[in-house]
């Protein structure tokens, strides 16, 4: 198999897994946590895999002060990408902030261009609109959605900004080169601990689990859409390019719609069938496009 056969399912294993989200964090939301602890307890658990897995493998852990500091912007960009996400959710429906989140793949290529003079490829610009055109109907933007808030927007779309800035940045630094399930785990420890001080200065203090099915939710939460999307994530970026595996991450919000119709029961709609459809003919543009990279 081909390094970039290997980025793609990378890409494709982090982007399905990290549509799981719902799945786990929904019936916490519902037992009433707010979601700045739920964001807490996801990245906790998360670090808590990852070590043991660390430990484990006997891993050195040490850092150098320099690698410290880049990995504390990561975090910091991964920590307010999810911040101000969820502040959208207060000013916008959900399905149009998933939209202007999936503004990341737009943001990505524009960044690679303008700042890395990465060549703009046409069959690459067309799988970029196809798979926005698609998430677009996943959200219910062409089925009676439309703009609340100028303030919701400019806060979905600076998440995407975020989140892409963290998908140019990272594969261009140093830290690359270490292990990748330790880098995720730091990213993620520093990220937990900015999410913490978030959850204390906006709700005075970090909600207690409450039950079991709390507790075994969001050990998922950390164990799936956490570690082992972001793991996969970082190889992934090792791998392909970052505007390819932000492209592939279309399959985020197609893997979080099917979890609402076959779990939560939520509608399967005309625009929803195509918004898969829609989804399914960019990967295979990419998949076109690099058929005859090694």
């Amino acid at each position: 198999m081909t390094t970039t056969w290997k980025g793609f399912i990378n890409a494709s294993v982090s982007a399905i897994s990290f549509g799981l989200i719902p799945l786990f964090t929904v019936p916490v939301l519902a037992s009433g946590m707010p979601a700045t602890s739920v964001l807490v307890y996801r990245y906790a658990a998360g670090c808590a895999v990852m070590l043991v897995l660390l430990m484990a493998g006997r891993t050195r852990m040490s850092l150098r002060f320099g690698d410290s500091l880049r990995i504390l912007l990561l975090s910091l960009l991964y920590a307010v990408s999810s911040v101000v996400l969820i502040e959208s959710y207060n000013h916008l429906a959900s399905g149009i902030a998933t939209t202007l989140l999936f503004s990341y793949p737009v943001w990505t290529l524009l960044l690679s261009v303008v700042f890395l003079h990465e060549r703009l490829s046409a069959m690459t610009t067309l799988a970029i609109v196809v798979a926005v055109a698609g998430v677009s109907c996943l959200s219910g933007a062409f089925d009676g959605g439309r703009l609340q808030s100028l303030t919701g927007a400019l806060l979905a779309t600076a998440s995407g900004l975020c989140y892409a800035v963290y998908m140019v940045a990272f594969p261009r630094m140093r830290i690359r080169r270490m292990p990748s399930l330790k880098v995720t785990f730091y990213i993620f420890f520093f990220t937990m601990m900015l999410m913490m001080l978030y959850a204390l200065f906006v709700e005075g203090r970090i909600r207690p689990v409450g039950s079991m099915p709390n507790l075994v939710n969001l050990v998922l939460l950390g164990l799936l859409p956490t570690a082992l999307s972001n793991v996969t994530l970082i190889f992934s970026l090792k791998q392909i390019s970052s505007t390819t595996a932000a492209i592939l991450g279309a399959f985020e919000p197609m893997t979080a719609m099917g979890v609402g119709i076959l779990v939560f029961g939520e509608p399967f709609t005309l625009p929803v069938v195509l918004g898969f459809a829609l989804i399914l003919v960019s990967v295979l543009i990419l998949v076109l496009c690099k058929k005859g990279v090694k």
